[in-house]
């Protein structure tokens, strides 16, 4: 049986256990976090031999991997021409955004409806961090990290697919701006939302924690426009 479209996003459980992943699970995780801290660029090559060099594994997983990614529009290619990394303009940026919109509003909302106390402290930890980070360009740590927390975030919410959505659209965004906030190094304020976020979910306040997410989302528009102008983008 295939599994679920977020599984390849998650290797924990929706009632909040460790499960065991794949060998194709594990490395398309792998790649993900090299996708959004920028190991892997836009329009890099990969290649199911070379990749299975890398992690020392058998072609099949990897090239199961790399399906599997491609199918979900991160990279393009694959059969015999090899796969790359996807390209994404400022169009795909705000498609994003719209999507996020309408995926992650209403699920914090049903997240502060339902979280049971004891589920909130690991994302608290995630949120902690995020808000203690200094600079945008600092990527590698806060993609990560920023990725773990969406993640949980999508956990909570028990919706498999509407939690594999989210994470997708969060790690779009990041290949797309990412390298853009490597090279500003533009200090971090937005980042410093996170643990109010948090609060007001771990509050049962589902109206406060939508206008938040309203709020973030709607102010990333802007601020990307900004950033992609200053390194020479053009943003439509």
């Amino acid at each position: 049986m295939q599994p679920a479209e977020s599984d390849v996003f998650t290797g924990i459980s929706f009632m909040g256990a460790v499960r065991r992943i794949s060998l194709r699970e594990e490395i398309a995780e792998a790649l993900i976090d090299d996708l959004v801290t920028g190991r892997l660029s836009a329009g890099a090559s990969l290649t199911v031999n070379d990749t299975a060099r890398r992690f020392g594994v058998s072609a099949t997983p990897v090239r199961e991997a790399l399906i599997h990614l491609a199918a979900h529009g991160l990279l393009t290619g694959g059969h015999h021409r090899g796969f790359q990394v996807a390209q994404y303009g400022w169009t795909d940026f705000t498609e994003i955004l719209e999507t996020r919109k309408l995926i992650a509003v209403p699920l914090v909302g049903r997240i502060a409806r339902t979280l049971p106390p004891e589920c909130g402290p690991a994302l608290g930890r995630l949120a902690d961090r995020l808000d203690t980070m200094r600079w945008y360009g600092d990527t590698t740590e806060t993609a990560l990290i920023d990725r773990q927390f969406f993640g949980e975030l999508g956990r909570l919410s028990g919706n498999a697919r509407l939690a594999g959505m989210l994470r997708l659209m969060r790690v779009q965004a990041w290949m797309y701006l990412g390298p853009y906030l490597r090279a500003a190094q533009v200090p971090a304020e937005a980042w410093r939302r996170h643990r109010e976020l948090v609060d007001r979910l771990a509050a049962g306040d589902p109206e406060g924690a939508q206008a938040l997410m309203r709020d973030n989302i709607a102010a990333a528009r802007p601020f990307a426009k900004r950033l992609v102008a200053a390194e020479g983008g053009e943003p439509g």
